[in-house]
Parts: C-alpha cells; sequence; structure tokens
C-alpha cells in the first residue's frame, strides 16, 4: 500500500499473473497464491483455460510451482520458468520463491515493448534462485536478476521475511538491480520464506499465523492499487488494516536478538536482511508496511510522515548495508 501511487489500469485491458512457488500447487492450494489467483475478478487465459478474444479483459494466468510442472529440473534449476513466460503478454504479475525469479524472466520478455505498448507491474515475495552463496552453483537465473534495461517496469514491490533458513536450503533471497526510473519498494517482513504465505486467522496465536496475516493485507493493498477486483469465498479471513496496525505494534516492542539473513544482492551493496535489537535502539516502527497502515488510518497526519523520507528511517525489520562491491 503506497498511496502516491495512482493505478493507470483501470481504462486498459490489464492481464494479471500469477506464479507460485517451487513444489507448491494451486489447486490444492498451497499458500496465499493460490488464494489470490482464485479471487481475481478476470478471465482465466491460461494454457487450455480460455483466450483473450473472449472478453475485453481484464484476463489473468496462474500457474503452478516450476517443480510441479518440470520435476526435478524444475526444483533444483528453475526449468520451466520460461516456458511458463513464454505464454504472457503483460502487465501485473505476482510470485512467491522460484515464482519471483519468474517474475523477472518475464519482466525481460517484456522489455522490448515501451511503457506505452505494455506497462509492467510485479510484487514478488521472496525471490529465491536457489544458488549457494559462496559459488553462485547451480547459477539458476544468474542472467535474470539485473533488470536495468526494463525501461517499461513501472513499480516493484519486493518482500522479504527476516527468518533466515539453514544455508543447506540454498535460499538466499535475490535483491535486484532495477532501472532507476522504476517506483520500487523493498521491505523486510514477518516470518519465513513461504511460511509468512500461509492461511490467515483472525486470533492468530503462532508465529506463522501472524506474518501471513500482515502478507494477506499487503498483497490485497498492492492488487487494489493496481485495480484489480478480489473477491474471496467464505471461510477466507481478510485482515482489516486495523488488525494489521496492531500485529506491527505488538511485534516492534518484543525483545528478541538481532538476525541477520544473507542475500544475493546484485546491486553491488551486499545487503543484508537484518532484525535490530530493541536493546540497542528503541524502533518506533516494525517496517515500511506499519508506517504506511499508520499513515492510512491517520491520514490528517500524511504530511509529517511523508512516504518520500520512508527508506531514512531506523525499522526494526530492514536492510543492513555490507562491504560495497562493483557489479
Amino acid at each position: 500500500m503506497r498511496t502516491k501511487h495512482e493505478s493507470k489500469r483501470k481504462d486498459k485491458g490489464v492481464l494479471i499473473v500469477f506464479f507460485e512457488g517451487t513444489a507448491n500447487t494451486l489447486d490444492p492450494l498451497t499458500t496465499q497464491i493460490g488464494i489470490f489467483a482464485a479471487a481475481c475478478q478476470a478471465t482465466n487465459v491460461t494454457a487450455g483455460a480460455g483466450s483473450v478474444q473472449v472478453s475485453e479483459g481484464p484476463w489473468k494466468m496462474a500457474f503452478d510451482g516450476c517443480g510441479v510442472t518440470h520435476g526435478t529440473l524444475g526444483a533444483l534449476f528453475a526449468a520451466g520458468l520460461d516456458e511458463q513466460c513464454n505464454s504472457v503478454v503483460g502487465v501485473v504479475n505476482s510470485g512467491l520463491s522460484r515464482g519471483g525469479i519468474a517474475c523477472m524472466k518475464l519482466a525481460l520478455k517484456l522489455s522490448k515493448f515501451s511503457n506505452t505498448e505494455v506497462s509492467l507491474s510485479m510484487l514478488m515475495f521472496d525471490p529465491v534462485a536457489g544458488n549457494a552463496v559462496w559459488t553462485g552453483f547451480p547459477y539458476t537465473a544468474s542472467l535474470s536478476q539485473n533488470l536495468q534495461c526494463c525501461k517499461n517496469l513501472e513499480r516493484v514491490l519486493a518482500i522479504y521475511p527476516f527468518e533466515p533458513l539453514p544455508d543447506i536450503a540454498m535460499h538466499a533471497p535475490s535483491l535486484v538491480k532495477y532501472p532507476p526510473e522504476t517506483n520500487v519498494e523493498e521491505d523486510v517482513s514477518l516470518g519465513c520464506h513461504q511460511g509468512a504465505l500461509f492461511m490467515t486467522s483472525p486470533r492468530p496465536t503462532v508465529s506463522h499465523t501472524i506474518a501471513s496475516n500482515l502478507s494477506f493485507r499487503r498483497i490485497v493493498d498492492y492488487l487494489e492499487s493496481e485495480g484489480i477486483e478480489l473477491i474471496f469465498p467464505d471461510g477466507i479471513y481478510q485482515p482489516t488494516r486495523e488488525h494489521c496496525l496492531e500485529i506491527c505494534r505488538n511485534e516492534v516492542k518484543k525483545d528478541a536478538p538481532k538476525s541477520i539473513r544473507i542475500t544475493h544482492d546484485k546491486t553491488g551493496m551486499n545487503r543484508k536482511i537484518v532484525r535490530q535489537c530493541n536493546e540497542e535502539q528503541k524502533h518506533e516502527w516494525l517496517n515500511k508496511q506499519h508506517r504506511q497502515l499508520y499513515i492510512a488510518m491517520n491520514s490528517g497526519n500524511a504530511k509529517e510522515y511523508d512516504l518520500k523520507d520512508e527508506d531514512n528511517i531506523p525499522y526494526r525489520l530492514t536492510f543492513e548495508d555490507g562491504f560495497v562491491r562493483c557489479m
């Protein structure tokens, strides 16, 4: 939810694309990606499901994880992502884990168009290529994480849960190089990888449900800001902004040690994802989402909390620069 963004897509035909994580299926549901794909009010034109010629849009496409569609090769080397992206022609996409890598590949495939022909917006949730941090093996998506040529990439929301996985899992996330004109928001969130995209609950008592409630609200706000209509079935709890603001207020106060999550940072800044220790500094904001929720709930104070300053604020969940390398 970035209040300064106004969707330009309401008067255009729009294609919404959903990419699940590596071994995940859309049906039966694995994560919230499947929930949002089903809730998106658009004609399904995924291969075999329909044609863009049958309606004026909006349209949607949704893909299982590459480990489902392409077995072991998909799980280890992200095989199949190029094939999935070849069947897409535009413009708002969302992806989890390897699905985030698919978002990058799709952006590159659409980079030949000007932004007056095809404008692109994308949400990536913990994009993970599956490469070792020190060697880069197996070099998955090594050519997909520099998007500077994507001049029609108008907006990016990239969300990174702060909890690290063991090194053997090779789940260090990718921080991407974007065009300077792209509206980029990178934020650190609660949770651990896709555990932050599980089912929601009105009374969350465990950490992954608390994180999932915040993620759900964040994705709803993003998709609706792009002019996308969502209708959820009964039984899906939709966390309100008030609910999520209360979660943020509680979480920012919790005593917990500093934690560090290593990344593949293609910008050359060698950033790490961190949860700061409250003993060193008392933090007012958990992350950018916390501050944005406060602004949305207290619009009269929006000037005091100008979004343009948000990258310079000390958040509890944030990025920490490392040794700068030339890229």
